[in-house]
């Protein structure tokens, strides 16, 4: 049987618990992925499109109403650096099926580590209550910073990104995406130097400590980059690069 037959899942999500069945999906996806990398990629490919699509139908089952989550937001103190692991041109639809299936979907099943209290959460219909036009939107990032340097809005900063895998730096933290792939690479100094005024402009109460990657608080990603932390002096990370421009850019 093939891991995801998007006919099947037309039906199951018709249900409130549809996303019981999400993890084991992913399994066997993590399974394929060692097994025939290009199948996996067409595989993940197909599961993003279809709950991209089905999302913008309004046929997915979701929850109207639940837990306020947003409640526990805290004052903002820290600030944490991401990249999409995609090619440029991420659309926000994109994003919001994505991170339903990815984050959302395994919490309300009871197998993710975001939050902890999976009792409050656990068995009920997903609801993130983010919306926009009256749409509920699963975004996980406060910003998206694009290739050319524009800074585009994502979650308002009263609303809690589920994007570092810690529940406590969830709630008083802003989360920036790089829409690209940075895994073995660094973004151009416009990304940087947007991002860098972004900072100070719209936190100015981060202090440069606090601006971290998203592998300083999960250790289990390398994610925005490999290169992004010091190895040495010799080969300084692109962090350093961001933390300088952030240090001595001026607030407009």
């Amino acid at each position: 049987m093939p891991i995801f037959n998007p006919e099947d899942w037309k039906e199951k999500i018709k249900y409130p618990h549809w996303y019981t069945e999400v993890p084991g999906v992913f399994k066997e996806l993590v399974q394929l992925h060692a097994e025939n990398r290009a199948e996996y990629e067409r595989v993940k490919e197909q599961i993003y499109d279809f709950f991209e699509d089905q999302l913008r139908k309004g046929a997915v089952a979701l929850g109207q109403t639940g837990k306020n989550l947003d409640a526990e937001r805290k004052p903002i103190d820290t600030v944490v650096i991401h990249h999409t692991s995609m090619k440029p041109g991420l659309t926000k639809e994109r994003l919001s099926g994505i991170d339903l299936v990815r984050l959302y979907a395994p919490q309300y099943a009871g197998k993710g580590p975001t939050y902890t209290a999976h009792k409050e959460i656990k068995d009920r219909p997903v609801y993130s209550g983010h919306f926009r036009d009256g749409v509920q939107v699963f975004w996980p990032y406060h910003w998206i910073v694009r290739t050319g340097g524009i800074c585009e809005r994502l979650l308002e900063d009263s609303e809690i990104g589920w994007h570092a895998g810690n529940w406590d730096v969830n709630c008083r933290s802003i989360a920036i995406v790089f829409d690209n792939d940075y895994e073995n690479s660094e973004p151009s100094d416009v990304e940087l130097a947007a991002v860098a005024s972004l900072i100070k402009d719209t936190y100015p109460q981060v202090l440069k400590e606090n601006i971290k990657g998203h592998c300083e608080i999960n250790t289990k990603t390398t994610c925005p980059s490999k290169n992004f932390l010091s190895v040495d002096n010799k080969h300084p990370g692109w962090r350093e690069k961001l933390v300088y421009l952030y240090s001595n850019v001026s607030r407009r």
